[in-house]
């Protein structure tokens, strides 16, 4: 099952609540916010998020997993020049973590009001591949949306890990399914991390997800291990996002279940907090 709770830990870090930076503030604060009329372009709304070209931010992060302690790192995120594409605006950014020495690109994709990211996570030979909503302009206390749409995707993989010299374990994956999503602005308060104080929406955010699939051994019966099951994975975000400027802080715990009887509880707590931005 190692393999198999890799993949989940993986799943369950990128689908925390995404990270935006904080380009220098051009007005508005935690209890406004531009709205730019009844159909903003996506170009005022990508400021509106503090996605701006040529802007980076700079944040702390720490990452604290049930299975292999906390980590700590320097995280960078610069955005480039907006691409228009067919109605949609298109942002590449990416995050450089200093100390673990990664770095990850990815592009925001910006139409009217909405904010999204699109997100692929490769298992084996299969890709789930889903849309996430990240926020929709203008942010004010009582609103709320759909992160995610339930949805299934179809795998088609199997993965065999050795578990001794005469037992293979295998797991054949069957579907990835998102049962459900939620996220709403709970209020407007100030919240102090390194870069200063900040008077930002608090935005609350959830999903409930599950990945099918089915034990058995090679050769059948060398291990009493068989049948279908299904692992479930639950995000809990609280994100601080100032209009004009970005996201401030982020807080975040993911829990992976395994539902058999080889299975164990995984949690991962994340919480990333503004030292400084600039443009």
């Amino acid at each position: 099952m190692k393999r198999v709770s890799l993949i989940l830990l993986a799943l369950a870090v990128a689908f925390g609540c995404k990270r935006s930076t904080a380009p220098e503030e051009g007005g508005g604060g935690g209890g406004g916010g531009g709205g730019g009329g009844p159909t903003p372009s996506p170009e005022s709304t990508a400021v509106y998020f503090g996605i701006t070209p040529d802007s980076s931010f700079v944040y702390w992060d720490s990452t604290t997993s049930s299975s292999s302690g906390t980590a700590l790192d320097t995280v960078q995120t610069i955005f480039y020049n907006y691409i228009p594409s067919g109605g949609e605006l298109l942002v590449p950014h990416v995050d450089t973590f200093f100390i673990s020495g990664r770095t990850l690109k990815d592009t925001f994709h910006i139409k009217g009001d909405t904010v999204y990211l699109y997100t692929s996570f490769a298992i084996e030979s299969d890709t789930v591949r889903l849309r996430y909503n990240f926020g929709i302009r203008p942010l004010n206390i009582g609103k709320s949306w759909m992160p995610l749409l339930p949805q299934t995707q179809r795998l088609r993989d199997t993965i065999k890990n050795p578990l001794t010299a005469t037992c293979t374990l295998g797991v054949r994956l069957d579907s990835f399914r998102v049962d459900s999503s939620h996220a709403y602005v709970m209020d407007s308060l100030s919240v102090s991390v390194p870069a200063g104080i900040f008077s930002a929406y608090r935005i609350r955010s959830k999903m409930h997800a599950r990945l099918f699939y089915g034990l058995f051994t090679i050769p059948t019966g060398c291990l009493p291990i068989s049948g279908d099951t299904f692992a479930t994975l639950d995000t809990y975000d609280t994100t601080y996002i100032k209009p004009y400027y970005g996201v401030v802080l982020t807080q975040a715990k993911d829990s992976v279940v395994f539902n058999s009887s080889m299975g164990s509880q995984i949690e991962i707590t994340r919480r990333y907090r503004a030292l400084t931005g600039r443009r």
